[in-house]
C-alpha cells in the first residue's frame, strides 16, 4: 500500500493497494490524501493500481465506499484504476456504485489508466 503525489505536469495521486488491504490501511491512504490534496488545490485526479491486490474483507470493503466518498469530498475529479483480477474487479464496482462515484475508470494495465489521465 503506497500514496504519492504522481510525478506529472496534471495534479495525480497515486495509491498502490497489494495483498489482502485491511480497514488500517484504508485509514492510512486518507491520511496519507488529506495531506496532500491540498498542495494540489484541492481539485485532482487519482490513478489507482490494483494489480497485485487479492480481495477486500467485508470490513475493509465498507471502508472503501467512506473512502471513495472522501475523496471527492476532497476534490477527486476521476479515478482511473487498474485492476487485475475479476474479484477486485467485482467488488470495486460494488463499492463504486455504494459510493455513488460515477467517474471511475477501469482499465487493465497501469500504463493505459495513466495514459487516460494524461490525455
Amino acid at each position: 500500500m503506497s500514496v504519492k503525489r504522481l510525478d506529472s505536469t496534471k495534479p495525480i495521486i497515486e495509491i498502490t493497494w497489494e495483498g489482502i488491504v485491511s480497514p488500517e490501511q484504508v485509514d492510512q491512504v486518507n491520511a496519507e490524501i488529506e495531506k496532500i490534496a491540498p498542495q494540489l488545490g484541492n481539485t485532482f485526479d487519482v490513478i489507482v493500481n490494483m494489480i497485485h491486490m487479492k480481495a477486500f474483507p467485508q470490513d475493509t470493503k465498507d471502508k472503501m465506499v467512506e473512502h471513495q466518498k472522501r475523496l471527492k469530498d476532497l476534490g477527486m475529479k476521476r479515478a482511473s484504476v487498474a485492476v487485475g483480477g475479476a474479484i477486485a474487479k467485482m467488488q470495486l464496482n460494488r463499492i463504486s456504485k455504494e459510493s455513488e462515484h460515477q467517474t471511475e475508470f477501469q482499465w487493465e494495465t497501469y500504463d493505459e489508466a495513466l495514459a487516460f489521465l494524461l490525455k
